[in-house]
């Protein structure tokens, strides 16, 4: 586990379960402005990029959806050729990163995966 400080090993048994999850590989808790505060599972992720790319990413599907007319979305699924992620806020402050399997992960945030 990598750990924000005092409060990230409070975490860890919050980050866990999701590991249990078919396809999961790593789960890392981060902040809106990039900074990871506690993360667990494979160690071929680094973290501390995953998570300033992740509040990137989150940050401009939520202006492209203030730009629709939408509300921030409550998630979002990257499927990439090999992996997937998905971008969920917890609230205003923290979200939670899913990497692991591509099209596992996308289930996980309620898309249909196409071949």
């Amino acid at each position: 586990m990598t750990a924000g400080g005092d409060h990230a090993v409070s975490f860890t048994g919050i980050l866990e379960p999701y590991l249990d999850m078919e396809g999961v590989r790593a789960v890392a808790l981060v902040s809106r402005e990039g900074l990871l505060v506690a993360s667990t599972g494979s160690e071929e992720y680094d973290f501390q990029s995953l998570g300033a790319y992740a509040a990137a990413t989150l940050s401009q599907a939520s202006d492209l959806a203030g730009e629709l007319g939408s509300p921030p979305p409550l998630s979002v699924s990257l499927n990439l050729s090999r992996q997937g992620l998905v971008l969920a806020p917890l609230n205003r402050e923290l979200f939670l990163v899913l990497a692991g399997a591509r099209g596992i992960l996308a289930l996980a945030a309620g898309d249909t995966v196409l071949p």
